[in-house]
C-alpha cells in the first residue's frame, strides 16, 4: 500500500477517531468522574498556577479545556482581543477535530496498514506524550498534580477511544481502497 493511501486511511480513520472521542466525553466520561449529590462537579478549581508545570507560564484560564486555551490565545495573538463566548467554543472545536484528523494522518504516515491494536497504543501514546507532557509544559492544561485519578483515567480513556475508532476505520478504509 502506498504512503498516500496509508494517510488517507489515517485522515478518514482520524475524523472517525474524533467523533467517537466525542462520544465517550458525552457518554462514558460523566460516568467515571462521578457526579456530588447536588449534580456538580466533585473537583475544587485549584488557584492559578497552584499545579502548574508550565515552561512558560499558564495560559489556559481556570475551567478552560486545552484546545480552547489554544483557540484563544491564538485569536488574542491575532485579533489582539479576546474571542467571545461562541467564537470561544468554535475554536476549541476547530482546534480538536485538526489535532484529530491530524493525528490521524500521522498514524497512518507512521503506522502503515490500519490495525486496532496499532491504532490503540496510538491513542495511548497520545495521551502520554501530548496530553500528559507537552501539553502541561506548554501551559495549557495543570500539571499532573492538577488533575483527580478519575480525570486523568477519563483522558485515556478518551484517547484509547480515538485510538481504537481510528485503527478500525483505517482497517476498513484498507480494505475497501483497491490496491494501486
Amino acid at each position: 500500500m502506498s504512503a498516500y493511501r496509508n494517510v488517507l486511511a489515517g485522515l478518514i480513520g482520524g475524523a472517525v477517531g474524533t467523533l467517537a472521542m466525542g462520544q465517550y466525553w458525552t457518554r462514558v466520561a460523566p460516568l467515571v468522574e462521578g457526579r456530588s449529590e447536588d449534580g456538580g462537579d466533585q473537583r475544587k478549581e485549584p488557584e492559578k498556577d497552584e499545579h502548574s508545570i508550565s515552561v512558560i507560564g499558564q495560559q489556559h484560564q481556570p475551567g478552560e479545556s486545552s484546545t480552547a486555551a489554544i483557540g484563544r490565545v491564538a485569536y488574542e495573538k491575532t485579533e489582539g482581543h479576546a474571542p467571545g463566548r461562541q467564537t470561544r467554543a468554535a475554536l476549541s472545536e476547530a482546534v480538536h477535530w485538526g489535532m484529530g484528523i491530524g493525528s490521524g494522518a500521522l498514524y497512518g504516515a507512521l503506522a502503515g496498514r490500519g490495525n486496532p491494536v496499532k491504532g490503540a497504543a496510538f491513542g495511548v501514546g497520545l495521551w502520554a506524550l501530548v496530553d500528559e507532557g507537552i501539553v502541561p509544559l506548554l501551559g495549557l492544561q495543570d500539571g499532573p498534580a492538577g488533575t483527580p485519578a478519575k480525570g486523568h483515567a477519563n483522558r485515556l480513556g478518551a484517547h484509547l477511544t480515538y485510538g481504537l475508532a481510528l485503527g478500525v476505520t483505517a482497517l476498513l478504509i484498507d480494505a475497501l481502497l483497491p490496491e494501486d
